[in-house]
């Protein structure tokens, strides 16, 4: 089995990684075609990658058989998978500044920047720094960046040091400043500084996926001297790139033409000196004439789009409109700049560049967004067709999107309609919550831990890693619309079969937490709020938790919402509890269940529902035999415990369910076929056990304990199946007491593990199942 984590390439055997879900990325530049015509989109897809490249990405049913055998593939249902994010602009040496309060742009440098930056003459706290710096941006689907260092060539050292260890693809460079800043931070001249980044240069460039770039902080920081030099570097050493501040604040622009008055703008200040060109990347670009748009197009020139830090130091409005006007279009793309960026997430960021293009008259659907933050700023770099891509060449950088991973983001995304309506709710409502994984070469860099502890030890990360397949999904149906998406409950988690039950006005979802702490948990969704509330443990009156193991079984009677159980695998003994929401306070002690006789009641299995006044539980005993027992809610008394007549056994615990003044128990007798029998109160018979046959007389087969309830004047039978390729699915038919059972039919796309169980909750049928 191969090991998405493991080095590239190790034992001198091809590394391949395969990941399926669906794939986004973009053919063209969306400013200049069109959305529609930029977008690449596959639903069901896989992308393949070998030894740090992508191979091949398409949809799943044509490539997965080109797999080599072995190949294990990582399964991202309903999740969005996109090139990683290129991150233009970014100031790793100010990461422990982000939020420092302070003016305009330059009394900003000078108050926080410069102090901070001084510290970097310390290589264990570059060493320190730079280690958060990547976490954090990995954590956010940054797999590209373009990064400012500080001027002491130890802070370049020790973020190469960081990336390339991680095998990231980051160019950064030295900063070169010779004036207009404390001395302690200055280049003694403009040749230490070439000399030192050449030296780095050499040591550097090209190491790993690391490439450099000449850093000139900005002109206003540069003597001529220094600008001629950092032209010189880069015109000495072809590949490296260029990056440097332009016209971000209206007094810089001011100071720079009074230092550099021979020049007829800020961009000619650059051109003058050798720095305009392919490769090279100015950020901010706020402040510029027609004039400067048209050289930096001319030169193929890119620049990083910064809107928090803008923003955040009331710098202006960055014009979209100009940089993409098709007279004269700069390749753009987005940068964090912090620290006075706000966010190292580039789906904030994209958030942001969305206002500010509404102020400026340019608004941008999630095409335009998601381009910006992926090709269009690979492009701005020169590495189109490198990174930024997920088309076959590319080097295999990606970063997985989780739609569902807020409540907010779930509820909003389950009615996007269209890939572009789904990449704008992510861009609005997103941040690194919603980045569940990032892949850097083709290897998992970074992945989201949903646990809600805020200090999981070493024995809940062990948990997680058994229990990361085991989240609980949800979907319903309405005989009008059919079924609906299938869609996470956020945060929860069951290696077995929930128990779901309406119950005054809400629907309640109990399952077995392993992650936690192996005990039983509650979900519970409300209609009036289209959301699921919290997934909380769930302690008995005593305020103990309470222990549970196996598939449970849930059912409302008479104003209490039961459950049944087993608390361990070694327990076969039943347990049971109650919930009032008005009358009693929570949950009541878990008990075993005793019969009449005073005999504790033990079972492999059990089903419950209410039926003409009273609770029934009918089990199979370890034997494999039917039996049954009813409670009266009242004195919370259990009858005693009896075989279904007939000696009916089963393979699977039992379902049942009231429907039409009788009770249905439906089971499986050990042939993987479906049998049903009822119970009459009034007469106190049972009928015969038979096989549930659709229409056409073909039985209904199943691979798991199947779910029933009543819904619509139907009964409903949701069932599981493993289709030909081996994944699990989810079916149904229903019985009409006048025409018998229908022909089954698959419940939606829903992908499912066995597990599962469904009710009606004030309209559609809702199904929670294990994904």
């Amino acid at each position: 089995m191969n090991d998405p984590t493991a080095p590239v390439g190790t034992g001198g055997c091809p590394t391949v990684t395969a990941v399926r879900g669906s794939l986004v990325w973009f053919g063209s530049d969306p400013f200049h075609t069109s959305s529609e015509q930029a977008l690449e989109y596959v639903e069901d897809g896989l992308l393949v990658c070998q030894d740090g490249k992508i191979t091949d990405a398409g949809p799943y049913d044509r490539l997965i058989g080109r797999l080599p055998t072995g190949t294990t593939v990582v399964h991202y249902r309903d999740k969005v998978i996109l090139p990683g994010f290129v991150d233009l602009h970014v100031h790793y040496a100010q990461t422990r500044i982000i939020g420092a309060y302070g003016d305009q742009l330059l009394k900003w440098l000078n108050k926080h920047v410069y102090p901070e930056e001084v510290r970097f003459a310390d290589p264990g706290y570059a060493r320190r720094t730079a280690e958060l710096f990547c976490d954090q941006i990995l954590r956010n689907g940054t797999t590209t960046a373009m990064v400012n260092c500080a001027t002491y060539p130890a802070s370049v050292d020790a973020l190469f040091e960081e990336t390339t260890r991680r095998g990231m693809r980051v160019a950064a460079g030295k900063v070169l400043m010779d004036r207009n800043a404390r001395s302690d931070l200055l280049d003694a001249s403009p040749l230490q500084g070439y000399e030192e980044s050449e030296a780095l240069i050499r040591k550097w460039h090209g190491v790993g996926r690391s490439l450099y770039a000449i850093t000139p902080r900005f002109a206003l920081a540069c003597t001529g001297e220094m600008l001629r030099l950092a032209g010189k570097l880069w015109d000495e050493h072809p590949g490296t790139l260029l990056q440097a501040h332009l016209a971000e604040n209206a007094e810089e622009v001011e100071e720079v033409r009074s230092l550099f008055p021979e020049r007829e703008d800020y961009v000619d200040v650059y051109e003058h000196f050798g720095l305009l060109g392919r490769g090279a990347v100015f950020a901010h670009a706020v402040h510029l004439g027609k004039r400067e748009w048209g050289r930096l197009s001319a030169t193929g020139s890119g620049v990083a789009h910064c809107p928090t830090s803008n923003l955040f130091l009331g710098s202006g409005l960055f014009p979209m409109r100009s940089a993409t006007d098709r007279r004269h279009p700069v390749r753009t793309g987005l940068g964090t700049d912090v620290g006075a960026g706000t966010s190292l997430s580039l789906v904030q960021t994209a958030n942001e560049a969305y206002k500010v293009g509404q102020l400026g008259v340019t608004p941008m659907d999630g095409t335009k967004l998601f381009y910006l933050a992926t090709l269009g700023g690979a492009s701005a770099m020169g590495l189109d067709g490198v990174v930024g891509s997920l088309a076959p060449g590319n080097e295999a950088d990606f970063v997985v999107l989780d739609p569902s991973a807020t409540q907010l983001l779930a509820t909003r995304t389950a009615t996007s309609e269209t890939v572009d309506d789904l990449l704008f709710a992510l861009a609005q409502l997103g941040d690194d919550r919603a980045v569940a994984a990032t892949y850097v070469s083709g290897r998992l860099a970074h992945e989201r831990n949903p646990c809600l502890d805020a200090k999981p030890d070493r024995k809940r990360q062990r948990r997680w890693t058994k229990s990361r397949d085991m989240g609980l999904r949800w979907l319903t149906y309405e005989e009008s619309a059919g079924w609906s998406k299938d869609l996470e409950v956020p945060n929860a988690w069951s290696p077995y079969a929930p128990g779901v039950e309406a119950y005054k006005g809400r629907l309640y979802c109990l399952h077995q937490n392993t992650f936690h702490d192996e005990s039983l948990w509650w979900d519970v969704y409300d209609k009036d709020t289209g959301a699921w509330r919290g997934d909380r443990a769930l302690h008995d009156a005593l305020g103990d938790p309470v222990p549970s193991h196996g598939p449970l079984a849930v059912s409302h009677a008479n104003d209490y919402l039961y459950y049944v159980h087993h608390r361990t695998s070694s327990d076969t003994r039943l347990w049971w509890a109650r919930y009032n929401i008005e009358g009693e306070t929570g949950w009541s002690p878990d008990r075993v269940v005793k019969a009449a006789d005073g005999r504790e009641v033990r079972a492999s299995g059990a089903s419950l529902t209410v039926y003409d006044g009273l609770l029934y539980c009918v089990l199979r005993s370890a034997e494999g035999r039917l039996r049954w027992l009813t409670q009266d809610t009242g004195s919370k008394e259990w009858s005693t415990e009896r075989d279904v007549p007939g000696g009916f056994t089963s393979s699977r615990p039992p379902v049942v369910e009231r429907f039409k003044d009788q009770l249905y128990c439906v089971h499986d007798r050990g042939d993987d076929q479906l049998h049903w029998l009822t119970y009459d109160s009034a007469s106190g018979n049972w009928s015969e056990s038979r096989r549930i046959e659709d229409v056409d007389g073909n039985p209904v087969r199943t691979s798991y304990t199947p779910a029933i309830t009543r819904y619509n004047d139907y009964l409903y039978c949701v069932f599981h199946q493993e289709d030909a390729s081996g994944w699990g699915r989810l079916w149904w038919t229903r019985y009409d007491k006048g025409k018998g059972w229908s022909r089954p039919v698959r419940a939606g796309d829903a992908i499912s593990s066995p597990g599962f169980d469904v009710s009606a909750y004030h309209g559609p049928l809702f199904c929670v199942h294990r994904g």
